[in-house]
């Protein structure tokens, strides 16, 4: 049987590695008050919780789409560490969010990341092709590098691309992975102030990629950064 840290792992991974976050950067505090997000501490900013979602546990992980079939595989023992994994997994994001259905969404941030996809000034005209490569390399390779020995995912970039969400203009990703548990479709969002860098991931069921991805979009729309 295929070990637990094989299904537990990613989400987090992602997070960290796409622009260079840091898993040893400081935890933000989080507020849930009547339907918004507020990250309490730098870098502060806030959103609204789309209808159909809310925030998740550890004790939901086995619910999301991408991690139903491969629960049901598992003994005790290694559903408990499962479970351990997950917790450990949520101390390092502001939050996680999953839907009705088993989507989920995922959220983290840091004061200072430091680079040039930090400044907002540098979306507005776009990225070049060399930018792009230059992204999708530090994402791929450090992806491919956190996979385990026996499970190294095959990526395939769907689309790179500078995106208006209302006020906010981010750099959105999109690609696939091809792993033992499937082929997940990853959307990934960054939002940027002149020093602070917020992102966000969403991924779908295995039934339907794009299930929930209209509640990301949601969010994009209603982010703010706070001073």
């Amino acid at each position: 049987m295929m070990g637990v840290n094989r299904f537990a792992r990613g989400f987090v991974v992602l997070v960290l590695i796409v622009f260079n976050l840091a898993a040893c950067g400081p935890l933000g505090t989080a507020s849930y008050r009547d339907g918004s997000f507020m990250h309490l501490q730098y870098p502060r900013y806030t959103f609204e919780i789309p209808d159909g979602w809310r925030p998740a546990t550890a004790a939901d992980y086995p619910a999301l789409g991408f991690n139903r079939r491969a629960f049901e595989t598992m003994d005790d023992k290694k559903r408990g560490a499962f479970l351990e994994r997950a917790e450990d997994e949520l101390r390092v994001l502001d939050t996680g969010l999953i839907s009705a259905r088993g989507a989920w969404i995922q959220v983290a941030s840091r004061a200072g990341a430091g680079g040039w996809y930090n400044s907002r000034q540098r979306l507005e005209f776009g990225l070049g092709d060399g930018e792009k490569k230059a992204v999708w390399q530090r994402l791929s390779t450090g992806l491919i590098e956190h996979a385990p020995p026996g499970d190294k995912p095959k990526l395939t970039l769907d689309s790179m691309d500078v995106i208006d969400y209302g006020q906010n203009r981010v750099l959105q990703v999109r690609f696939r992975s091809d792993e033992s548990r499937g082929s997940l479709h990853w959307t990934v969002l960054g939002f940027y102030n002149e020093s602070d860098t917020v992102l966000m991931a969403h991924v779908g069921t295995p039934d339907d990629p794009k299930e929930g991805l209209a509640g990301l979009e949601s969010i994009a729309y209603s982010f703010r950064f706070n001073e």
